[in-house]
């Protein structure tokens, strides 16, 4: 960036000593606006949180809007340089892509991920390490102010802790043709993504409020999570897994 924008981090906390190891005391971090939201007495939703800091917005510059053990492991500021503002930006999302005689749903970005205490520790990788996403996973997503300013946008509050990024990117698109782009970072989130019924909750609500979409979206948790407009049945293709196979043991 020529000239050096104001990166603001805005989280939803419980747990401060996560919060404190991923982002507070985050090299990484260091000069950002950090946005702390203690959750531990209201427990709001987090689209409900997130759209207070929009109301209010500070200043111009990059937003985070991150999870507490989501814990960047480079430099935002040199992977921010020359990106255009009119799009949004995360590490890891997933896109649906049709076939011939099936769709495929893909993952693209990549992440490490591992239990809170560090264990179990992988690496998530998709298909491609940049390029356009339908969504992105709800640990990072990150826009411009100048984005948000001109075209109102806010999160959902329907949404309470699932979904909302994804519903997001999925409103940015239908509404106002806005892309999103993966951005070739290193991170880590200290979580491995364990959905239950509160998922398949927020899943249904959005899959009911974009009943009539111009596009297919689909989340990084499976195949039969997707929603809009899907001409093909969706599936993994025999094709596609071997391809994901290999990638994955080469990548590992």
């Amino acid at each position: 960036m020529k000239d050096k924008e104001t990166i603001y981090a805005v989280s939803a906390v419980r747990d401060f000593a996560m919060y404190k190891k991923c982002i507070a005391d985050n090299p990484y971090c260091r000069d950002w606006s950090l946005h702390p939201y203690d959750n531990r007495a209201e427990n709001l939703g987090i689209p409900a949180i997130y759209n207070r800091f929009i109301d209010h917005l500070p200043g111009d510059g990059w937003i985070v809007f991150c999870h507490e053990d989501w814990q960047l492991l480079c430099s935002l500021e040199d992977a921010l340089r020359n990106c255009p503002k009119d799009r949004l930006y995360g590490p890891v999302g997933a896109f649906f892509e049709e076939g011939r005689k099936a769709g495929f749903v893909g993952i693209v970005g990549s992440v490490q991920e591992s239990r809170k205490d560090g264990s179990h520790l992988k690496q998530v990788r998709g298909f491609h390490r940049s390029g356009t996403a339908g969504t992105f996973d709800c640990m990072c997503l990150i826009v411009h102010s100048s984005l948000l300013r001109q075209y109102k946008m806010h999160f959902d509050e329907n949404l309470l802790f699932d979904m909302y990024v994804e519903d997001f990117c999925s409103a940015a698109r239908e509404k106002f043709s806005i892309t999103s782009e993966i951005l070739p970072l290193e991170s880590r989130h200290y979580s491995e993504g364990v959905t239950g019924q509160r998922f398949e909750d927020a899943l249904s609500y959005v899959q009911k409020k974009y009943a009539e979409a111009t596009h297919a979206y689909c989340t990084t948790v499976g195949y039969k999570n997707i929603w809009g407009i899907v001409p093909i049945k969706p599936t993994y293709t025999a094709r596609r897994q071997l391809i994901s196979t290999i990638r994955y043991l080469l990548l590992k």
